[in-house]
């Protein structure tokens, strides 16, 4: 099927009748734009509106598929052609949605073992406890700054919560989970060796701005190290939230 000899012959046959393609395309409900992807032979006009595109420019749909006029010989010997063509149009369009449709199952089971990794993953308990040659925290007046050891490769997820009274502020360590299930690290004590025991040097640090950072900020703020899967803590109630506290490790608080 030659979709350019078809799009001449459609622009010939509406000129033809004297309309413009604007004309044509209010007639049929469609956009000019429409009409134009035709006559340039970028698409086809839709199966539904084929006949009433051929009542409007005076041929048939034999006529319109072979993109000519045609004698009353060649009219049975196009029709055969014209309805083949269309079959073949058929099956490419039903093998292109079918690739479409597998693409998008591809990509939408991808993203669902995305998403059960990450719940997996935020789902483990750290199960180590805190170490201030880790990890250190200090609240000032417009910030919370909590230093992490450079070597321990951190940045420390957190979580917020505002009771009626204070902040809290829920920290974790999520990358280093990672390198100890790499590297079976057991404690915090066999991180800080990395970095020649006692002269651990807290190269990274993350700021806090109480007032722009945290809405609805209290007076009283808390800073607590926690074993706890942060979107646990986010969706605990009173009681949960406690027994949290009571399990975590209160890093600083405010005066």
């Amino acid at each position: 099927m030659d979709l350019v000899k078809i799009g001449r012959f459609i622009a010939e046959c509406r000129k033809e009748k004297g309309l413009t393609q604007s004309q044509l395309a209010e007639k049929l409900n469609i956009t000019d734009k429409a009409v134009s992807k035709w006559e340039t032979g970028k698409g086809m006009p839709d199966v539904s509106i084929m006949i009433e595109l051929c009542d409007i420019l005076g041929i048939n749909v034999n006529e319109l598929l072979s993109g000519e006029k045609l004698s009353e010989e060649k009219y049975k010997e196009k029709a055969n052609e014209n309805i083949v063509s269309m079959i073949k149009v058929a099956d490419e369009n039903r093998k292109t949605k079918n690739r479409l449709i597998l693409i998008f199952a591809i990509i939408i089971s991808v993203f669902l073992i995305i998403r059960v990794a990450i719940g997996i993953y935020e789902s483990i308990e750290i199960g180590i406890e805190y170490d201030e040659r880790i990890m250190q925290c200090e609240i000032t007046e417009n910030d919370i700054t909590y230093k992490v050891n450079g070597l321990s490769i951190i940045n420390a997820d957190r979580e917020i919560i505002n009771t009626d009274t204070e902040t809290l502020i829920f920290i974790t360590n999520r990358i280093y989970l990672m390198n100890k299930i790499r590297s079976h690290y057991e404690t915090w004590d066999s991180m800080a060796k990395l970095n020649n025991g006692e002269g651990v040097s807290f190269s990274s640090s993350i700021s806090i701005d109480r007032n722009e950072d945290i809405p609805d900020c209290k007076e009283k703020i808390k800073v607590y190290y926690t074993n706890k899967p942060l979107y646990k803590i986010k969706k605990a109630n009173e009681k949960e939230l406690q027994q949290i506290i009571d399990k975590s490790h209160l890093i600083c608080e405010s005066e």
